[in-house]
Formats: structure tokens, C-alpha cells, sequence
């Protein structure tokens, strides 16, 4: 069974919040909270929690034995690689003419962190 930490966890991987979780699977944002303060006693119907599992696994979690992990999808390099670019000009759009850094400013010349 998967455990309110497991929930929490796969939603901290993803970096939804639980606004967002609720919309994609369609429950309310309260529905979230309480299966994530849920200490081992179901809070919600199970197929409640079988779908928010299911939109979690969709969305690149892998529920593990008491823990979870992000999936390694083949084929989905070009997407990732479009939603890593939107991300980085929506940072620049944000931060007009903010200096930023560069490896050489992270690492020193035998690659070491500075």
C-alpha cells in the first residue's frame, strides 16, 4: 500500500504543489492534504488514491518498496529537453539583465566546486 509519505515524496520529486495535483487528478486540494497527513489509517476511498497513484506514475513516479523514484522514459528526451528551455527563458524573462553563472564561476580549473 502506498503510504502518505510515498504520496508526498513522488509530489516533491514532480515539484507540483498540491494545488496542482488536486486539478490533474481532479479531487479537491483538501482531498490531498488529508491523504498526505494520513498515518497509515485510509482517509480517502481507495480509488481515490488509486487515481492520484495513477496521475503520479504518469506524470514520471515510480512507487519502489517504501519509497519512490522519478521514471527513465526512452523516447522523451526532446520533450524534457522543451520543458527544461521553457523553464530557463521563463528564469530569464523573469530576471532581465541578472548576471548568471557560469561553470567557471562554480568550478575551479580542476573541476572541483569553488
Amino acid at each position: 500500500m502506498i503510504s502518505a509519505e510515498q504520496i508526498k515524496a513522488a509530489r516533491a520529486l514532480l515539484r507540483l504543489e498540491q494545488e496542482e495535483l488536486a486539478r490533474r487528478a481532479g479531487i479537491s486540494v483538501s482531498t490531498i492534504r488529508r491523504l498526505e497527513a494520513a498515518g497509515g489509517e485510509p482517509v480517502v476511498a481507495g480509488a481515490t488514491l488509486d487515481h492520484v497513484v495513477k496521475i503520479l506514475q504518469e506524470a514520471g513516479v515510480e512507487f519502489i518498496h517504501q519509497g519512490v523514484s522519478l521514471t527513465a522514459k526512452s523516447g522523451d528526451a526532446d520533450a524534457l529537453f522543451g520543458r527544461l528551455r521553457a523553464i530557463a527563458e521563463r528564469a530569464a524573462a523573469q530576471n532581465p539583465g541578472r548576471d548568471w553563472l557560469s561553470d567557471a564561476d562554480l568550478y575551479d580549473d580542476d573541476g572541483l566546486p569553488r
